[in-house]
């Protein structure tokens, strides 16, 4: 007697099995020349499809939200790895990893093209704003998907009866996980026309967010002249041959991070007229250059700068003035 064999065990869907799959191409029939077109995912550069903005192109409303072409992918975006009944079951952890990714790379790309001049650390801080979780969380409430998701009764706004309810934070945090993930499932789901779509998408939502820097860009760029540069200010306001004006790196500067990007610590410290390394003002920013601007700023607005160091100045100057009309006057007699 013959033993039956045991069917072949089938291992549960994967985010990656559930991918929608381009057809197979058909073989042109001998009596058509014409080419059968590619249904294969193309080549292209992220670069050549994230254009610049521009403000006739930035939109009024609010831009339709693409679909996620595979059912599978688009339960998996929405769902809360807390409603998770068996380790097989999908959630949106996969796609919101892969789907953070894509939404850093294409904000970094729109950046880089739209503003040519501004220094690492501000594009550091514009993609910031754009990707941030208070951001793509009021995105996800904007277009519904907080109704629409599989939550955990404790995210909802009343809560679960006798049960706590999620923390303001922890709420923002899920929903910009769901919005990366769905993301992530536009891109996923159609190997083809996937990640086109989500660019054109993402740059009229992002757009109008960045309106004001857009069109100072289109009108070549602000530079920071004499009056705006708080610097070139504090230096009129209390700068002088005999004092010093330093701007230091903070204790922990390069080493704090906010969103995965490096912080910049900036302390502007004042020596002169009896004072010994007194600190101004201090700030955090991406960028070393925009943190100690942002510490002049403050320093510029100092009790001590607006008061005694500004009067210590005057009379530092009536002083040189008297001495040089003094010298002048010396000199003639001569």
């Amino acid at each position: 007697m013959s033993k039956r064999k045991a069917p072949a065990a089938t291992s549960p869907p994967t985010i990656q099995d559930t991918s929608a799959r381009a057809p197979k191409r058909q073989k042109p029939s001998s009596s058509s020349s014409a080419p059968t077109p590619s249904t294969s995912a193309p080549e292209f550069s992220p670069i050549t499809l994230c254009t610049k903005w521009t403000t006739p192109t930035l939109p009024s409303h609010l831009p339709p939200l693409p679909p996620i072409l595979s059912p599978t992918l688009e339960t998996a975006a929405l769902t809360h790895s807390g409603q998770k009944k068996s380790p097989s079951d999908l959630s949106y952890e996969r796609l919101e990893w892969i789907g953070d990714v894509y939404l850093e790379l294409i904000a970094s790309e729109l950046i880089f093209a739209t503003f040519p001049s501004i220094p690492e650390g501000e594009m550091s801080r514009r993609r910031e704003l754009l990707i941030r979780n208070s951001t793509l969380s009021a995105f996800s409430v904007r277009y519904g998907l907080d109704k629409r998701a599989n939550f955990p009764s404790e995210f909802n706004l009343t809560g679960r009866p006798n049960g706590s309810t999620a923390h303001a934070k922890k709420k923002e945090k899920a929903l910009a996980d769901i919005f990366e993930a769905y993301v992530g499932g536009v891109i996923r789901s159609d190997l083809v026309n996937g990640y086109k779509n989500a660019v054109v998408w993402l740059k009229a939502l992002w757009g109008p967010l960045l309106m004001a820097e857009i069109k100072v860009e289109e009108g070549g760029g602000r530079m920071i002249d004499k009056e705006q540069n708080p610097k070139v200010r504090l230096e009129q306001l209390i700068g002088a041959s005999c004092v010093r004006i330093e701007y230091r790196d903070l204790p922990g500067t390069g080493e704090r991070f906010v969103d995965k990007q490096p912080q910049f610590g900036i302390g502007v410290y004042f020596t002169g007229w009896g004072e010994e390394n007194l600190l101004l003002g201090e700030a955090w920013d991406f960028g070393k250059k925009s943190a100690g601007h942002r510490a002049a700023e403050k320093a510029c607005g100092h009790p001590m700068v607006v008061g005694r160091l500004v009067e210590r100045k005057r009379a530092y100057m009536a002083k040189r003035a008297i001495e040089r009309t003094t010298e002048e006057e010396g000199k003639e007699e001569e």
